[in-house]
C-alpha cells in the first residue's frame, strides 16, 4: 500500500513539474564530521535522492533512506497536524536535520539493548536493523561500512 502511494506521488510530481527531479543536483551535507556523516555517506551518498526498496522489502527515503516505521518511532518529527502521515516522512526524509535527529531518537529510545557498544556503532545497527539491532549479526556489515567511513570520530558521544 505504501509502495503504491510512494509511486503514486512520484508520477503525480512527475506530472506537476515534468520529471526534472531526476535531474536535479543536490549538494552534499556538509554537517558534522563523524558517525551520523558517515551513516548519511553510506546510506545515500548524503544526497536525498528519493525512495529505494532494500533488501528487507522497506522503502526507505532521503539521506539516511528513512523507512515509515522508523519515522513513527521517532515520533513522526515535522509533522503538521493536517498532513498525511506518509507526505510527512517523506519531506522529513528529505531534510537532514530532520531525519538526523529521528536517527537520534532511535538510537537514544533503544540503547539500552546495546550493553557494550559505542554510541556510534548503536545508533548504526539500530538504524540498519531496528530495536534489537545490536543483537542482530545482519547489522555487523552495515556498522563496519560506517566505521570505516567515520574511523576515530567514531567514538564521539553522540547520545545522552
Amino acid at each position: 500500500m505504501i509502495v503504491d502511494r510512494v509511486r503514486s506521488v512520484s508520477i503525480l510530481l512527475c506530472l506537476l513539474f515534468p520529471c526534472i527531479h531526476p535531474l536535479l543536483m543536490y549538494d552534499k551535507v556538509n554537517a558534522e564530521k563523524g558517525c551520523l556523516r558517515s551513516m548519511c555517506e553510506v546510506d545515500s551518498g548524503c544526497v536525498p535522492h528519493g525512495c529505494d526498496v532494500d533488501v528487507h522489502n522497506r522503502i526507505g527515503c532521503g539521506y539516511f533512506r528513512l523507512n515509515i516505521q522508523q519515522f513513527r518511532q521517532c515520533y513522526q518529527p515535522g509533522k503538521k497536524e493536517d498532513e498525511e502521515e506518509e507526505l510527512a516522512w517523506i519531506n522529513c526524509s528529505q531534510d537532514y536535520e530532520c531525519s538526523s535527529n529521528c536517527i537520534k531518537t532511535l538510537g537514544f529510545r533503544y540503547r539500552v539493548k546495546c550493553y557494550g557498544k559505542s554510541d556510534c556503532e548503536a545508533i548504526a545497527r539500530i538504524h540498519d536493523g531496528g530495536a534489537n539491532g545490536c543483537r542482530d549479526r545482519n547489522t555487523a556489515y552495515y556498522w563496519k561500512q560506517v566505521q570505516t567511513s567515520c574511523g576515530d570520530s567514531c567514538n564521539t558521544k553522540l547520545l545522552k
